[in-house]
């Protein structure tokens, strides 16, 4: 993946969601209770914000741009 291809919809590096997830899809309302950050391991960030797919986004405060490969 270059940086051409990231988006903003690209996750935190720490997000984490027991829903099979990889980027390509967005998760849907049903997955929040399933999210979390593996950071913190709990569902508030470090910046004790909630971690949603909308919210552990580029721009926030604790966000971490995943590796590329």
């Amino acid at each position: 993946m270059s940086m051409n291809h990231l988006t903003a919809n690209t996750r935190c590096k720490f997000f984490r969601a027991k829903s099979p997830y990889d980027g390509a899809v967005d998760l849907n309302i049903d997955n929040l209770a399933t999210c979390w950050c593996i950071k913190t391991q709990g569902p508030a960030a470090p910046d004790n914000g909630y971690v949603d797919p909308a919210r552990c986004v580029e721009g926030r405060g604790c966000f971490v741009m995943p590796h590329l490969h």
